[in-house]
């Protein structure tokens, strides 16, 4: 049995360009698998990916069969930083044709951790491993930046932290994009030397009780200046990636939706999808999501679907002597005639 949450999905619609989403840990178990990724892009016939990522890291095997499916794919990939590319993930990014970052995205590098366990000698083994992982880590770096693996090693021994620009002049991405009003959202404190307040979308308890105590100077109400909410672009791309809408994603973010009325419009696509499938129209469940028709537009469009072709039943005669002269199964006359003549 299969127990990968695959907290990722995959978006291809057609006349338009496939999109990868890696929005979790890379992990074969809990989540985004290599098999996962390969199962979705092994057969695809294009000339070009988008790859989205924001992930803190995970398995480096994993990660680097990853890295290699997307380099050895003949579409052109570009990969796009989100928020977060740490760890093995940075290494994913560095399989794309053209990388970019969000202006206010960051990636990380370092050396690979791992676990031993046994005598010195099964110790100083492991410590070899991990020395080659360093090092075939460092490779993927160097092949983008131009850096030497001495330089890439050094900086992967500091677990360096790069802003978007700092990864810009290093080499690693090809372009900055316009800012993602978005947190990563990850919990980073097994990082060493993670950014304070990095991962996190809350404002700390004191800036909010210093903004209460501000007074507000009076101003005349103005229809157009309404304060728009915050939106979260990470949490509502992963709320539609997890209910298997992540086409939705970007139309959600446009309306500014909240979180709640997200998951009240996911919950209204799978009722309209079950009310479909009730009325045995399974097909036009899509048709009606894509309009973003209402539940009770959809209860509304089906029944009269379902009433449009219905003909008038005359349930005087049962349904075979409909239309038909009908005649007496029993001739009462003939039989009193009878008794009269005996």
């Amino acid at each position: 049995m299969a127990h990968n949450r695959q907290w990722f999905s995959f978006k291809n619609e057609a006349g338009k360009t496939p999109e990868l989403f890696i929005y979790d840990d890379i992990d074969d178990w809990w989540g985004v698998s290599a098999q996962s990724v390969v199962d979705q892009i092994r057969e695809l016939d294009t000339s070009e990916i988008n790859v989205r990522v924001n992930c803190r890291g995970g398995m480096v095997f994993e990660g680097i069969a990853i890295y290699n499916a997307l380099r050895l794919h003949k579409a052109n990939v570009h990969i796009s930083i989100e928020g977060l590319a740490a760890s093995i993930a940075s290494v994913i990014a560095m399989a794309g044709d053209t990388v970019t970052i969000a202006e206010n995205a960051m990636m990380m590098i370092h050396n690979p951790y791992g676990w031993a366990q046994g005598d010195a000698e099964a110790m100083r083994k492991t410590a070899e491993v991990m020395d080659k992982i360093a090092d075939s880590i460092a490779v993927s770096y160097t092949a983008r930046t131009g850096k030497t693996i001495e330089e890439l090693k050094a900086l992967m021994e500091a677990e360096t932290w790069f802003t978007a620009q700092e990864a810009l002049d290093m080499g690693l991405v090809d372009q900055i994009d316009e800012p993602v009003k978005a947190a990563a959202c990850f919990d980073l404190s097994r990082f060493t030397n993670a950014p304070a307040g990095f991962g996190h979308s809350e404002e700390q308890p004191e800036n909010k009780q210093q903004e209460t105590e501000k007074p507000e100077p009076e101003k005349e109400p103005e229809a157009s200046t309404k304060e728009k909410p915050d939106v979260d672009a990470v949490a509502i791309a992963a709320l539609c990636n997890q209910a298997g809408y992540p086409e939705k994603t970007e139309a959600f973010l446009k309306e500014e939706l909240s979180e709640a009325k997200v998951k009240d419009r996911l919950a209204a696509f799978d009722e309209i999808k079950n009310l479909c499938k009730a009325a045995s129209q399974v097909n036009k469940a899509s048709e009606y999501i894509e309009a973003n028709k209402s539940v009770d537009e959809v209860r509304t469009a089906l029944f009269n679907l379902l009433t449009s072709n219905d003909e008038t039943i005359n349930n005087a005669l049962p349904p075979k002597q409909q239309g038909h002269q009908s005649t007496a199964v029993i001739d009462t006359q003939a039989i009193y005639s009878k008794r009269n003549r005996a």
